[in-house]
């Protein structure tokens, strides 16, 4: 589908691309909330529920922003709007102090993109979870009407030039929801994977576990 070109792409763009690991801080009593709001990058908006969990044993914070961009004009002549998601993985080193790993991007696909849920799992072949993240776009056209499923999978592991996370792109295309939609001809179709729980029963159909 389309929206894994795009992501090919645009996963790693350069404003929010790091030569080193970033370290920052936590102000003492800052909500996660508050937190994620410091760090939001320019010009974005925090989007989805900021997470205060455990990544394979290591606390963290994730949170996620979007990002609304135009194209060039001889792409775009009448200079819409369209909206990408990144985020940050903020691992906890000390009390105060967070690694700072950039992950991304969900492009618009027919739609603007929204964050459906962010989980674990093991998607490949060592024991580490992966961070797994479903999108949907909701399809408002001439011809057809309904909710598009995406599945974005990134590996626990680093691109070692950028120090973002990994994106693991042929398992996330195993994992696409498809579009749980109504056509103009009168075809319907359902999305098959869309939950976390439908996800998690697929990659176990799959051999990972």
């Amino acid at each position: 589908m389309r929206h894994f070109i795009s992501i090919t792409i645009l996963l790693f763009w350069t404003n929010l691309s790091f030569g080193q690991i970033e370290l920052v801080s936590r102000k003492d009593n800052e909500t996660v909330e508050q937190f994620a709001e410091r760090q939001k990058p320019e010009n974005s908006t925090l989007t989805h529920t900021v997470l205060k969990t455990k990544w394979n044993k290591v606390p963290v914070i994730i949170s996620l922003y979007d990002f609304p961009y135009k194209l060039p004009v001889q792409d775009d002549p009448d200079q819409q709007t369209y909206h990408r998601i990144g985020g940050f993985v903020f691992s906890q080193l000390d009390k105060n102090t967070y690694s700072k790993i950039t992950f991304g991007s969900i492009d618009t696909e027919g739609g603007d993109p929204t964050i459906e849920t962010v989980f674990f799992a093991n998607a490949d072949n060592d024991k580490a979870k992966e961070l797994i993240i479903i999108a949907f776009w909701k399809q408002r056209h001439y011809d057809v009407n309904g909710t598009l499923y995406g599945t974005y999978v990134f590996d626990n592991e680093t691109i070692e030039k950028t120090l973002d996370l990994k994106f693991l792109e042929e398992i996330s295309k195993k994992l696409v929801g498809g579009c749980e939609c109504t056509w103009g001809d009168g075809t319907n179709k359902k999305a098959k994977l869309k939950t976390a729980l439908e996800v998690k029963q697929e990659l176990i159909r799959l051999g990972i576990r």
